[in-house]
């Protein structure tokens, strides 16, 4: 087994809504051995659950932040994309710490990263981070230990200075959350998953709509709807409040891909009349069985 050397080793670390994703990120720090203290910030309720999960060892209403971050040595925010920019404004008018590192867990970049360097100061560090794990579950009740084993966890520091502390702050990932952590530009991050994540759910919402077209028309579609359109279709039983922000922050990237995929489909609809579709389909499995 691998030995990580790690740098970042925080007395405190505070999650603040301990969430599905929340929730998972103190499971994983209690199942793989992190001796320091674990806070959760988050509701009444869901407070409640994640102490009778031990997914944290401390909790507290969301009013009670500025105590809070003052003994926090590692705040990780994990709520949705727009309430972790309005809670940086909150952060930056804050007394906090120096040593403070900063980071979060938006499915979006560039957005978060402009809010923490245009509101907090300079003595604490922000790191952008983006787990790439998820569920169609929500809330503490669905954390899960393994949520994010071996799973690509992306990192994205802007600034040179924070360079030391992005791979201070890998290195802890990789050792208590077991992930796999990569580098990137918050723009490039963006792009990537507009194209790989963001582009599918919407596609799949499109393919449950035209079958339920089709449904209109002749009854019991739905019903032969077998295991290939349910694995396709999957991520379309996702909540449109968790998506929300993802396509407020990144349309600007979804929309050119949504037009791409337009021009591609249009161009599959001529190939189909012309039984000229192979070599398009070769093409796509090529690619396909090319992805590890």
């Amino acid at each position: 087994m691998t030995v990580i050397s790690i740098m970042l080793e925080p007395n405190t670390i505070t999650i603040y809504s301990v969430g599905l994703i929340g929730g998972s990120v103190g499971a994983a720090l209690k199942g793989s051995g992190f001796g320091g203290r674990i806070i959760g910030l988050s509701s009444d309720k869901g407070i409640d659950t994640a102490l009778n999960r031990n997914l944290i060892d401390e909790g507290h209403t969301y009013s009670d932040l500025s105590t809070i971050v003052k003994q926090t040595d590692l705040l990780i925010l994990c709520s949705p994309i727009l309430t972790i920019i309005d809670t940086i404004k909150v952060l930056g008018g804050m007394e906090l710490p120096y040593g403070l590192v900063i980071t979060d867990i938006g499915s979006t970049k560039r957005a978060i990263v402009e809010a923490a360097h245009k509101y907090l100061p300079p003595h604490v560090r922000f790191i952008g981070g983006h787990p790439m794990a998820g569920s169609e579950r929500s809330g503490p009740d669905a954390s899960d230990p393994d949520l994010f084993s071996n799973a690509v966890y992306v990192l994205t520091p802007t600034n040179a200075g924070d360079t030391s502390v992005a791979d201070d702050l890998s290195a802890f990932l990789r050792k208590y959350l077991r992930c796999r952590t990569v580098i990137f530009d918050p723009a490039k991050h963006d792009s990537v998953v507009a194209a790989i994540s963001h582009l599918p759910h919407i596609l799949a919402s499109a393919l449950v709509l035209c079958a339920q077209e089709c449904e209109k028309s002749i009854p019991g579609t739905l019903t032969l709807a077998a295991g290939g359109f349910r694995d396709v279709t999957r991520i379309a039983s996702a909540k449109y409040d968790i998506w929300h922000d993802i396509f407020s922050t990144n349309k600007e990237v979804i929309i050119p891909l949504v037009d791409s995929y337009i021009n591609i489909l249009n161009e599959l609809k001529t190939l189909l009349s012309n039984d000229a579709l192979r070599e398009r389909f070769e093409e796509a499995r090529a690619i396909k069985e090319s992805i590890k």
